[in-house]
């Protein structure tokens, strides 16, 4: 089935990727694609994203290519594709077809001797992209073929945007063809054995739950802010100060007509 990991901003689902990755047996085989940061606008721009260019191997063949590099994979950052093969794909009209074709073969060469994996993080970043319709709808129904039908690999798409995947959930047909991974800020009973392994006092345990929660990137803060001899209570209070003043600059662009009112683009911005 499909992954999909979700869960807050900064909860740690990319970290969450980064211990488990290497921890696997050498029977699998990791194509790992982070949208995060990227600004894709056009299909073009998705498809120098998915794909890292082979600038050496020359062949014109999906099938012999991935023959060709079998001794060689590792964990990547994109799926391979020999620049010929990449370059062919972009001077054809329907590149979306040639795009799909050439993963599906070069994935049921590699699930020969490999668990093909393919992650991609920050999914929610193509959302709106549109060819003939939008771009991500195409895009999971081949996820389906590569993993219902075809049983080809693992598909794993991680986002902080629940609103997102509800939508393709909904709209992509996925029901009994997905599954889902929560990645939560802690509980209180984990946020205080966190806090207990940097000698956190009681107060400073407190504190730290009721200005951060269970946040663990602000949990971090406070480990930091320790270690560095401040005080607990003046470090969460200013956390939760610079916080507040996010949320309420984006109600200040909202009425100001600078972002669209939403509530894609608040729960974005909160």
């Amino acid at each position: 089935m499909i992954t999909f990991i979700y869960g807050p901003i900064n909860s740690g689902k990319t970290e969450l990727i980064n211990q488990i990755v290497p921890q696997l047996p050498d029977d699998y085989v990791v194509f790992y694609i982070n949208l995060r940061g990227r600004f894709i606008k056009s299909y073009d721009e998705l498809i120098d994203v998915l794909f890292e260019i082979d600038e050496e191997q020359k062949i014109e063949n999906a099938k012999e290519y991935a023959k060709a590099i079998l001794k060689d994979l590792n964990i990547l950052g994109g799926i391979p594709i020999p620049i010929n093969l990449f370059e062919k794909i972009f001077e054809r009209k329907d590149r979306s077809k040639d795009v799909f074709k050439y993963i599906e073969t070069f994935m049921v060469e590699i699930a020969k001797k490999y668990r093909p994996v393919l992650i991609l993080d920050e999914l929610q970043v193509i959302g709106d992209v549109k060819i003939d319709d939008l771009l991500i709808y195409k895009l999971f129904d081949f996820f389906i073929r590569l993993t219902k039908e075809l049983h080809l690999c693992h598909v794993f798409a991680v986002s902080s945007d629940s609103l997102f995947i509800e939508r393709v959930y909904s709209e992509a047909m996925l029901q009994e063809r997905c599954r889902y991974l929560l990645v939560d800020d802690f509980n209180y009973e984990t946020t205080l054995e966190f806090l207990n392994s940097y000698n956190f006092s009681e107060n400073e345990k407190e504190a730290a739950w009721e200005y951060c929660g269970g946040k663990p990137v602000c949990l971090v803060e406070l480990t930091n802010a320790k270690m560095s001899g401040k005080e607990i209570e003046i470090a969460a209070k200013k956390l939760l100060k610079i916080r507040t003043g996010q949320i309420l600059s984006l109600f200040d662009e909202i009425a100001l007509g600078k972002v669209e009112y939403s509530e894609k683009a608040i729960i974005g911005g909160v």
